[in-house]
């Protein structure tokens, strides 16, 4: 029973609030996570069917789920605040050694060689998962247009263009929100 009390730790991200809103209230990196692996199924199939770049997919599901786990103790950063950025990496490995050693002995080792490697980003599959985390962002704020205040087409293409390079199908579809973007006039905020 008690390794099952640890898991709860995990359920704790329900709690946790994001930058990005839900109707009326604010998005939980549980919902975000779950959206992710959503996208990252629907490329991986894409990606398949046009037989482009296999990726182990469980690795890139485990790379999604766990990505965030550590917003549960440092909270979610906006892309806006550089400000707040600057440690962002150092505090969030702090954290995810902290988190390993609340959560079940395998589910701990686990929890942190995935998050090493999501935050390392030397496997092509950890690349991938970044990716689309990044793409996700975008596309759940299309049904939140005034959201867009503050963002512009340029600082996008900085931060998550550079993302998507290495995945043709996800720089296509990066660039279509791009194009859809500055067509119905989300920058105008």
């Amino acid at each position: 029973m008690n390794n099952l009390h640890q898991l709860r730790k995990f359920y704790e991200l329900k709690n946790v609030e994001r930058t990005a809103r839900v109707g009326s209230r604010r998005e939980s990196p549980a919902e975000h996570t779950w959206s992710a692996l959503i996208l990252a199924d629907y490329f991986l199939s894409t990606m398949e069917r046009e037989r482009e770049n296999k990726l182990n997919r469980l690795k890139v599901y485990e790379l999604l789920m766990y990505h965030d786990v550590v917003e549960i103790e440092a909270g979610d950063i906006n892309l806006l605040h550089e400000h707040k950025r600057k440690d962002k990496k150092e505090k969030e490995m702090k954290t995810a050694h902290v988190l390993q050693k609340h959560l079940p002995l395998q589910l701990g080792e686990k929890f942190l060689a995935v998050f090493k490697e999501y935050e390392d980003g030397k496997t092509k599959e950890a690349r991938f998962a970044k990716a689309i985390d990044a793409l996700d962002a975008e596309i759940h704020e299309l049904d939140y247009k005034e959201n867009w205040k503050g963002w512009t087409e340029e600082f996008l293409r900085k931060k998550k263009g550079p993302l998507m390079e290495e995945f043709p199908v996800l720089k296509k579809a990066f660039e279509e929100i791009m194009e859809f973007t500055k067509k119905e006039g989300y920058f105008d905020r």
